[in-house]
């Protein structure tokens, strides 16, 4: 028996046997069409609410040009922070250069609560306060982005991307005074334009919404799951620039016109999300 097998080895390694590979994982590309869907949290800085007069009522009741004695300013650069979840859908294109470099198109859609007010107080005059009060937030963004990437490994995508933002943003602010006991409103006309505050009720006031345009730029990283997924993690910053909002009194002393100051917001914000991204 121990004869047989020695011939055997022997023949075997005399003709030799065809050996089985193992089948080696194929490596996934990343060009090509993807969809998925993000979500995270939104965050703004404090950002500065800054106010200027359309007129001279307007700038001495900002300015405290002399009313009732005592006056102080108007609250003005008063910040407002925000912080808001996150989340949408996102569709992009690839194309592959060699093994290492990627370029791309992305575009997303993101709804938001992206909202704050923030406001101030201060002396109109003896016993009178007069209160500010401004509120900022964007509803919904999207972006469409450039995207150029480094493959580290096959299967990790190191990626800068920047391009188009655009966003729904609205912004408001009020104004109103507070007398002392036994009085019940004051008024002004200066220049032709006028206001008349009631005790504590909003003297002036205005709002504003639109879609707001402006840039993004950001980055991030991607790991390829399979053939068929991926998953990310990604930071924005957003800049839909300034706007400025038209406050204006409620109510004016004939025959003059109601006196009037802006509100000058700006809309920048950050993003940091996760995604799932399904390739075709």
């Amino acid at each position: 028996m121990r004869k047989v097998a020695t011939a055997v080895a022997g023949l075997v390694a005399l003709i030799g046997v065809p050996t089985i590979a193992a089948a080696a994982t194929p490596v996934p590309s990343w060009a090509g069409f993807y969809l998925g869907f993000e979500f995270g949290a939104s965050w703004s800085g404090a950002q500065a609410v800054n106010y200027s007069p359309n007129d001279r009522a307007a700038a001495m009741l900002l300015n405290s040009g002399g009313f009732l004695g005592g006056e102080q300013p108007v609250p003005n650069g008063f910040r407002i922070s925000r912080t808001s979840p996150i989340g949408g859908f996102e569709a992009g294109y690839n194309w592959q250069a060699g093994s290492n470099w990627l370029l791309g198109l992305e575009t997303d859609f993101s709804l938001s609560d992206l909202s704050g007010q923030m406001g101030g107080s201060s002396n109109f005059g003896p016993g009178f306060t007069q209160s500010i009060t401004a509120k900022q937030s964007t509803d919904w963004y999207g972006t469409v982005r450039a995207r150029a990437g480094f493959l580290a490994t096959p299967n990790l995508l190191l990626f800068g991307t920047g391009g188009f933002a655009y966003g729904r943003v609205a912004n408001s602010a009020s104004f109103l005074i507070v007398d002392p006991p036994g009085v019940f409103g004051v008024g002004a006309v200066a220049g032709g334009a006028s206001f008349l505050c009631p005790n504590g009720v909003t003297c002036i006031a205005g709002s504003s919404s639109a879609v707001r345009t402006g840039w993004t730029a950001g980055g991030g990283a991607e790991w390829r799951l399979d053939q068929h997924w991926s998953a990310k993690i990604e930071y924005q910053f957003v800049d839909l620039g300034s706007q400025t909002v038209r406050i204006t009194a409620l109510t004016a002393i004939p025959p003059t016109g109601p006196s009037s100051f802006n509100a000058d917001f700006r809309e920048q914000f950050h993003v940091v999300r996760v995604g799932l991204n399904y390739w075709y």
